[in-house]
């Protein structure tokens, strides 16, 4: 993947280098459990995802911060 961008539910999210993610110009700080290679953030505890794509998704969806912005 290197580098993606894309706009899902009017926010956009990018992925830099494979690592770097960010929502709307924001970094999003996340972390990666290499034995399981999971995807988790302080923004969706306890829940882990399979790619950090998911993982930008879901934020996306499912927290306040991001989610109010098609209102």
């Amino acid at each position: 993947m290197a580098n993606y961008k894309e706009t899902f539910e009017d926010c956009e999210i990018e992925i830099k280098d494979d690592i770097n993610l960010f929502i709307n110009g924001k970094e999003i700080d996340y972390q990666h459990d290499r034995a399981k290679n999971k995807f988790s953030s302080k923004y969706l505890p306890y829940t882990q995802y399979d790619s950090l794509l998911e993982l930008a998704r879901a934020i996306v969806q499912h927290t306040v911060e991001f989610s109010h912005v098609k209102e």
